[in-house]
């Protein structure tokens, strides 16, 4: 009866596990986008320069890559999520 309860108690934590790393990838992916969407926006349609414009996106998001020949911004938390936006004229800049 005890190997039985320790079973299903393994596998309630894996299932939460689980779930909680879904909704954690989910918000990694949601800020990401933000971060993407707004450095793109603030470099490529508002002309300033990335480093202006790293005091506008929080702290902790300081993986941003700025790729200036193919007007685009890559945000992203290694192994977790990313987001791309790109500068699409007239329209701003749209996430990928």
């Amino acid at each position: 009866m005890n190997r039985w309860i320790a079973i299903v108690a393994l596998w309630v934590v894996l299932v939460a596990a689980a779930l909680g790393f879904e909704h954690l990838r989910e918000r990694v992916s949601l800020g990401a986008g933000y971060v993407a969407k707004e450095v793109c926006s603030c470099v490529f349609v508002g002309g300033r320069s990335l480093a202006s414009c790293r005091p506008d996106v929080p702290a902790t998001m300081d993986r941003i890559q700025v790729e200036l020949g193919s007007d685009r911004v890559r945000a992203f938390i290694p192994g977790l999520g990313e987001r791309i936006a790109r500068h699409e004229p007239p329209f701003g800049c749209v996430l990928y």
